[in-house]
């Protein structure tokens, strides 16, 4: 959350957007597709971190020149942002910290390129010492080389473990709202002109309506990647803060000046991550750029004109996959009345749209019978996101539960496929349409008074009044309720001579058959079973006397 009076920049709810994508896929059976986008989004945020340090480095170099030329002027400024610099490398350095060590629990070595042009040449660089603990510099430097994609990101254990059980969560959050408290004692009253995020004070509502503390919310039972991603916006959070904090501070040096003697362009764009067919929107400023003066901008050949908030405009639809960049020039007159250019870039990603359906009891759809399926699409409110079937016979309705059906396939189909579309930006888009095998419930097993097909028994124990149960075939791991299998008849031969009865236990005149069986005598029992389904199956055990 930012400061009192000041909204969150577009950087800041990019940050949290991407945060909240993946967070949003926790509970489901998470498949290697977001895995992997956990892998291509921490990458991307550890390098839009290092873009944003190169700002601030350019900024505190402008800033040492300034006090270079007019020191009396500078000083007070200088020194409030040399101590607000203070705090946010301790504060980066504890949450990088923070990273390492969690990323050690999940990897003791992490493969890597040996050539970025030929990644299926590796070599593995160890990132955990002899003694057990976090070698900071190969960790470091196995990100350099290959971002996120070496690291373990389904683990779901390891974050509860260091930050709940750990007590690591809680002295983060700690060290962050004492870290906000810091800065805002050092920017006094211009702190309310600053933006923080960092919101970890606030309770807030999980998916079942629980109101959780913010460390319990970001890692408690969360995958590894969600966690680490969560350690990188925080990252990302605190030198946002840093950059708005040392600009507003140069901004109280001279109101009338360009604040540097080279103006860095910033982007902030509302989300770096967007779906294929979305929409790219990004506010462009001169830092430290006066408001009351407009300037111009060609970005990727469009024509911007600036507002009077002293930023342009840039939209574009994104259709093309992949890492996209923004490249353009800015025309801002100088004091003198003069036109100076200064350069545009910026990038982004476009993934592909993905739906998720999670089968929540087995891995196939069974005919006849109702199958609860779980539909969502990451970044999208599940209000908004609908589930129908667009090839194969049956039935699909919602239930109770965010993004929850009830799939009941036709018997005799072979497949289902179930498209799934989401509202975005007030239009409709297929975001997936994942493909099923529908298959029948399997015939039942029966067991006579305990003893399965095949089994060899005395006269007592069957005559003494033998019970039939059925049970689910082999590899039907559906989850029944207690009764849907029952025996409905019997027809059992004892030799060549039948006996029928409803129901599923043996009737007196078949026990006193049993009673004067010889050795070696079969008793054959077919069984009416009521499936699930509705449908009726036939069921064998046979079995032989032996004394």
């Amino acid at each position: 959350m930012g400061a009192t009076n000041c909204p969150e920049t577009p950087r800041q709810k990019m940050i949290t957007m991407m945060y909240l994508v993946y967070t949003a896929m926790l509970a489901l059976n998470v498949s290697a597709e977001v895995v992997n986008g956990f892998k291509t989004v921490g990458s991307a945020m550890t390098k839009s971190n290092e873009n944003i340090q190169v700002k601030l480095d350019e900024t505190y170099a402008n800033f040492s020149k300034a006090l270079q030329n007019s020191p009396d002027k500078v000083q007070e400024q200088y020194d409030k942002a040399q101590r607000v610099r203070e705090l946010s490398i301790a504060m980066g350095s504890y949450i990088d910290s923070l990273e390492y060590t969690f990323m050690a629990t999940l990897n003791s070595t992490a493969e890597v390129p040996i050539d970025i042009n030929n990644p299926k040449k590796t070599r593995k660089i160890p990132v955990v010492n002899e003694d057990k603990t976090p070698n900071f510099d190969s960790i470091k430097k196995a990100i350099d080389i290959a971002g996120f994609r070496w690291l373990k990101m389904d683990e779901l254990h390891e974050s509860s473990r260091m930050f709940i059980d750990g007590g690591a969560g809680l002295e983060l959050k700690n060290k962050i709202i004492e870290y906000k408290r810091q800065v805002k004692e050092i920017l006094g009253e211009d702190s309310n002109h600053v933006s923080i995020a960092l919101n970890v004070e606030q309770k807030e509502l999980n998916p079942d309506n629980e109101l959780l503390d913010w460390e319990v919310l970001c890692f408690s039972e969360v995958v590894s990647g969600s966690a680490l991603v969560t350690l990188t916006r925080l990252k990302a959070e605190t030198m946002n803060a840093e950059f708005d904090a040392v600009n507003m501070l140069y901004k109280q040096v001279d109101k009338g000046d360009f604040k540097f003697d080279q103006i860095a362009m910033i982007s902030r764009p509302k989300s770096t991550y967007i779906i294929q067919g979305g929409v790219y929107e990004t506010d462009i400023n001169v830092a430290a750029y006066d408001s009351k003066q407009h300037f111009t901008a060609t970005v990727n050949g469009q024509q911007l004109n600036s507002t009077d908030s002293g930023s342009v405009h840039y939209r574009t639809v994104c259709n093309t996959l992949g890492v996209q960049r923004i490249t353009g020039i800015a025309y801002v007159t100088t004091p003198d009345g003069g036109t100076k250019e200064y350069p545009i870039s910026d990038n982004y990603f476009v993934a592909k749209p993905v739906a998720v359906v999670s089968l929540d009891n087995m891995q196939v759809l069974y005919a006849g019978i109702d199958n609860p399926i779980t539909v969502s699409v990451p970044g999208v409110d599940s209000r908004n996101v609908k589930a129908s079937i667009l090839e194969g016979q049956g039935t699909i309705t919602p239930t109770e539960g965010e993004g929850k059906y009830l799939v009941k396939p036709t018997p005799g189909g072979k497949k289902m496929v179930i498209g799934v579309d989401a509202v975005i930006d007030k239009g409709s888009q297929r975001m997936g349409q994942p493909t099923f095998q529908v298959k029948p419930i399997p015939d039942p097993i029966i067991t006579v008074g305990g003893f399965s097909n095949g089994a060899k028994v005395s006269r007592a124990n069957l005559a003494s009044g033998a019970t039939v149960v059925a049970r689910a075939g082999e590899g039907f791991t559906f989850k029944i309720p207690k009764g849907s299998i029952r025996v409905m008849s019997l027809e059992v031969f004892v030799g060549n001579k039948p006996f029928n009865m409803n129901g599923n236990s043996f009737e007196p005149d078949l026990l006193s058959a049993i009673k004067r069986a010889n050795r070696g005598d079969k008793i054959y029992v077919d069984a009416k079973v009521m499936m699930p389904d509705g449908i009726p199956r036939t069921s064998s055990c046979i079995l032989t006397i032996n004394k």
